[in-house]
């Protein structure tokens, strides 16, 4: 029952009835706001899960609406080159060749252009004369007579001998003359090679041969540059062979850019298909998604009788346009394009988590897949209810978790004071006990021992005296701090020399303490320390200082005082080689009752109150008190006064 008392004392009880009243209810309110989060929560993913399926088929419509009208124009005429966007090129299949629009998109064609091809017969005499009879400069005439032919496949081939017979003679300026003249004759093939790039391919194998660097630079740099700008329709084997001469000369890396490559392998593709052995049927059309290395090409194409149109469109067009037109259609939702596989060709793949509605190619006829995505909470209204409910729940908790904290605070701070202040009753009382006990014991004596002789009841005397005087001492020092904490202590201030207070107070301690073998040396500044203060009060707080340096000083019978007098400030410090206070103590020893637990191990006899009378005393002179300390090297408790002039 005791036990049950103790811990049903006022403040627990507080704190326990308020958790009984104040628990239950906020837990059940709680319990009720987080099943309505959750309906909430339910309710705004259904909702967006809705959103976002109107939203695919927005975009699905969109987009089917777009390739409708390519659908259209592929079967409506031909295209310009403004018609083409960019990254995109725009085919067509006929019987004879294959026409790219705008024509530098493709670096190389399935197949190469068709050109008419100069016939051998009119060059028989010629060759005869070159390679049989061993004669060139009759080789030479013949040449010439059949250059000036107004048959421009018959100039060429007789442009291309003479260039040849003239570089077996070493005549190279004149070979690179007949070479820039059969150049000017691009309707004309070869060996299945355009007429005017065999003739300026073999410029430059001349240029080379004769270390003419500058003209061979700029003459392959030309080159380079029709062969980017589609001049001439090369099969791949023949683009990568001109390309690897043209790197040899120029000393750079010529290739076709990856776009370039992605969009020749789409119609390549389609070319394939146009002529494999089940061809489409005339009138319909298609539309294909393939990836080229890693570029996606869509491919859309209508086919007639001989013929197919197409257009192809790389990644850019798809990025830039078709995902540009699905956002739009979707927004503020976030759109995606996959290709096979699942794989995302446009757009980011939504992470697995995600919110998200999904068209397969397979059921829209689209060539891609389109993923819609939106975020969890999009809803102006869910959001804002949400907020309110989290916000209610924050406050409720708050309240709860503040209130806990208020009352354990209270409660936490009553039993701290509870026990220093039965701390400073048992130290009171004991230091009562102690002269009440003397005065008692010598009464006794004084009592039973009549006849005792004048010197020992002159010394039973003296020692009632002293009892009586530490009791008035303790008796006057509990009635001033009390004083002082309601206030009413008057202070009496006047102009003193510190310096000689100090020592008047120092050496009455010393004659106190030197009969207990304690050295006290003071040591006052040699300059005067003026100071406003009330003597009697400041003189309290030294010996308070000293009487404290004395107790703790152990097996150290040592103190020091000092006085000093530096900017505008006095210091007095009262410095002792004993037992030293721990850091986290330091805080706590000016606050009344505390003591610290040294004092208390070690059964040192005090009330906790002399120190917090040094502070009151200290701070109505408008001063401060502070110590410097650390276990087993003593303290120096340090007191600081405004100086006077």
């Amino acid at each position: 029952m005791a036990k049950l008392r103790e811990w049903l004392r006022p403040p627990r009880k507080l704190l326990i009835l308020f958790f009984l009243v104040m628990f239950p209810p906020a837990a059940t309110l709680v319990g009720l706001g987080v099943r309505l989060l959750d309906q909430d929560r339910k309710l705004a993913h259904q909702r967006q899960s809705e959103i976002l399926e109107h939203a695919s088929d927005t975009g699905v419509r969109a987009l089917e609406q777009d390739l409708a009208i390519l659908a259209k124009r592929l079967s409506g005429p031909s295209w310009g080159s403004a018609d083409v966007p960019e990254d995109s090129v725009y085919v067509v299949f006929g019987p004879d060749r294959i026409l790219a629009t705008p024509p530098g998109r493709l670096p190389y064609y399935p197949v190469g252009q068709n050109f008419r091809e100069s016939a051998a017969e009119p060059f028989r005499e010629l060759e005869a004369q070159e390679f049989r009879e061993r004669n060139l400069e009759k080789a030479l005439e013949i040449g010439r007579k059949l250059a000036a032919s107004p048959d421009a496949s018959l100039r060429a081939g007789a442009l291309l001998r003479q260039a040849r017979v003239l570089r077996k003679l070493h005549r190279l300026d004149e070979a690179l003359a007949a070479y820039q003249s059969l150049s000017r004759i691009p309707s004309v093939a070869i060996d299945g090679v355009s007429a005017d790039l065999l003739a300026r391919r073999a410029r430059c194998v001349v240029l080379e041969e004769q270390a003419r660097k500058a003209e061979l630079r700029w003459e392959a740099t030309a080159i380079e540059g029709d062969l980017r700008a589609g001049t001439w329709q090369l099969d791949q084997a023949s683009f990568l062979q001109i390309a690897g001469q043209l790197s040899r000369w120029l000393g750079a890396d010529v290739h076709a850019s990856a776009e370039g490559e992605a969009l020749a392998a789409g119609v390549d593709w389609l070319y394939l298909k146009w002529t494999s052995a089940a061809p489409d049927q005339p009138g319909s059309t298609g539309q294909e998604i393939l990836t080229a290395g890693s570029m996606p090409v869509t491919i859309f194409w209508a086919s007639e009788a001989g013929r197919v149109t197409a257009f192809v469109a790389g990644s850019g067009y798809l990025q830039n346009h078709w995902l540009a037109e699905l956002q739009k259609a979707v927004h503020p939702a976030r759109a995606c394009l996959l290709g096979a596989g699942g794989k995302a060709i446009a757009g980011d793949l939504p992470p697995a988590e995600a919110l998200s509605a999904q068209r397969a190619a397979t059921g829209t006829g689209l060539p891609w897949s389109v993923v819609v995505t939106g975020a969890e909470e999009t809803s102006g209204e869910f959001a804002a209810r949400r907020r309110v409910l989290l916000a209610g729940l924050a406050a409720v908790l708050v309240l709860v978790v503040a209130g806990s904290y208020f009352i354990w605070r209270s409660v936490t701070r009553e039993t701290a004071v509870a026990r220093l202040q039965a701390d400073f009753v048992a130290a009171v009382s004991h230091e009562f006990r102690t002269p009440l006990t003397t005065l008692r014991q010598f009464n006794e004596l004084l009592a039973e021992e009549e006849d005792l002789p004048a010197e020992k009841h002159r010394s039973y005397h003296q020692a009632q005296t002293r009892a009586t005087e530490r009791l008035q001492r303790l008796v006057e020092s509990l009635l001033d701090f009390g004083r002082m904490e309601a206030g009413s202590r008057p202070y009496r201030f006047e102009r003193l020399d510190v310096g000689a207070l100090v020592k008047d107070v120092t050496d009455e301690f010393r004659g106190e303490a030197g009969t207990r073998g304690f050295s006290v040396e003071c040591s006052p500044d040699s300059c005067a320390c003026p100071v406003d203060a009330d003597s009697e009060a400041l003189a309290r707080a030294l010996g308070n200082l000293l009487d404290n340096a004395a107790k703790y000083s152990g097996d150290s019978r040592r103190i020091e005082v000092t006085v000093r007098h530096a900017d505008s400030a006095v210091s007095i410090a009262v410095r002792d080689y004993g037992i030293g206070i721990p850091l986290p103590e330091q805080g706590r020893i000016f606050q009344k009752f505390v003591r610290g637990a040294a004092a208390k191990s070690q059964g040192i006899k005090g009330t906790g109150i002399g120190l917090a009378m040094v502070r009151h005393i200290v701070h109505a002179h408008g001063g401060s008190v502070r110590v410097t300390s650390a276990p087993g090297a003593g303290s120096t408790f340090t007191i600081v006064l405004p100086a006077k002039e």
